[in-house]
C-alpha cells in the first residue's frame, strides 16, 4: 500500500479517488484521499470536507458475474430493473423518514443501503459509475432523471465520444482511458480520439486509470490524447488538456473549492516538472501538498526498475 502510493505521488499526483469494484450494481462508497506517506489509516488520509461517492456499474461486470451463478441481474434488462427498484426502495425509506420527522408515523429501521442511496438522492453523494457502452450511458441518464439525482461521472466510457453533447447538457464528467479498449466484447468499439472529442463537444473530459502502473504517467496519457486529438484536426490548446488531469477530475470529485488549479484560496497543491508536462522526457521533479514538500526526485529512494518513476515508502518499511 505504501509502495502504490509513493509511485502515484512519483507520477505527480496529488489527490485520488478510490472506489470499490465493478461487480455488482451498487459496489459501495468511495474516498477521496491524499497519498500521505507517513498516515497511519484511511481515516487520516481522507481529504477534508470531500464528498462521499457511490460506485455504480452497468453492462458486462455484473451482469456476466451474476448471471454465471444463475441469478439477476444476469442481462442489461436485469441490471436496469435492479437499479430502478433500489431507487425506488429509497425514495420511499426517504419518503418514509421524512413523514417520521413531521410527525406522521414511525421511521424505517436504520440501512446503511438505503442510508447511502438516500444520500445520492439528497446530492450529498456522488455517483462514479463504471459504464463502457454509449447506450449504457444514456438508460443510465435516464434514469437519474427517473429519480432526480446528478451523475458526477462515467468512467472508462470507451464510447463516450458517440455522446458528449448528452454528457455535456447533464453535467456528467468522462474519466476516461487515453487507448486501452477491445479486451471486452462492450469495449470494443473504443477510438484514440475518444478524449479529444470528449472534450470538442463541450463535455467534462478526464484521463485517469485504475491501475497502479497508469497512475505513474497520467501525465503522458494526456499527451497522447492532445496528439491524437490534434491529428484529428481538433484545435486543442496544452492548457486545456492539462484540465484533463487538473481541475476537471477536482470538479467529478466535488472538490473544485480546495483543489485542481493554481488559484488564490485553494490548497498548495504543486507539482514541479523537470520539462513540458505533456513531453514523454516529463518527470516530476518535485511535489507540494498543502504547500509542503513531499517528493523530491532522486533523493533517498530505491530506484526498483525502470518500469516504475520511484518509490518514496519509508525506508525500511516492507
Amino acid at each position: 500500500m505504501i509502495r502504490a502510493f509513493g509511485r502515484a505521488v512519483a507520477g505527480g499526483i496529488t489527490t485520488l479517488h478510490i472506489l470499490p469494484g465493478s461487480a455488482n450494481l451498487f459496489g459501495g462508497r468511495g474516498v477521496t484521499v491524499r497519498p500521505l506517506q507517513n498516515a497511519r489509516s484511511v481515516m487520516e488520509m481522507k481529504l477534508p470536507d470531500a464528498p462521499q461517492s457511490l460506485k455504480m456499474a452497468c453492462g458486462e461486470n455484473p451482469s456476466r458475474v451474476y448471471g454465471s451463478r444463475n441469478q439477476s441481474p444476469a442481462t442489461g434488462m436485469g441490471n436496469v430493473a435492479g437499479y430502478r427498484q433500489a431507487f425506488a426502495a429509497a425514495r420511499e425509506y426517504n419518503r418514509r423518514v421524512e413523514r417520521a420527522a413531521n410527525g406522521n408515523g414511525t421511521a424505517p429501521d436504520f440501512n446503511l443501503e438505503m442510508d447511502t442511496l438516500s444520500g445520492v438522492l439528497n446530492g450529498d453523494i456522488l455517483v462514479q459509475w463504471h459504464c463502457y457502452r454509449a447506450d449504457e450511458m444514456a438508460l443510465a441518464i435516464e434514469i437519474s432523471h427517473e429519480f432526480d439525482f446528478q451523475i458526477a461521472a462515467f468512467h472508462h466510457g470507451v464510447e463516450a465520444y458517440k455522446i458528449p453533447d448528452l454528457l455535456a447538457e447533464n453535467g456528467i464528467c468522462a474519466a476516461l482511458w487515453a487507448d486501452w479498449w477491445g479486451f471486452k466484447l462492450e469495449a470494443y468499439d473504443g477510438i484514440r480520439e475518444n478524449i479529444p472529442f470528449v472534450h470538442a463537444g463541450g463535455a467534462c473530459a478526464i484521463v485517469h486509470s485504475d491501475s497502479d502502473v497508469g497512475i505513474q504517467r497520467l501525465n503522458q496519457e494526456a499527451a497522447k490524447a492532445l496528439a491524437d486529438g490534434r491529428r484529428a484536426g481538433l484545435s486543442i490548446t496544452r492548457a486545456e488538456a492539462w484540465t484533463w488531469v487538473s481541475s476537471n477530475p477536482a470538479r467529478a470529485l466535488g472538490i473544485s473549492e480546495q483543489t485542481g488549479a493554481l488559484t488564490p484560496g485553494l490548497r498548495g497543491d504543486v507539482v514541479i516538472w523537470s520539462a513540458d508536462p505533456l513531453s514523454s522526457y516529463a518527470v516530476a521533479e518535485r511535489v507540494y501538498l498543502d504547500g509542503a514538500l513531499i517528493y523530491e526526485r532522486g533523493r533517498g529512494q530505491d530506484r526498483q526498475s525502470d518500469f516504475e518513476l520511484g518509490q518514496t515508502y519509508l525506508e525500511g518499511a516492507q
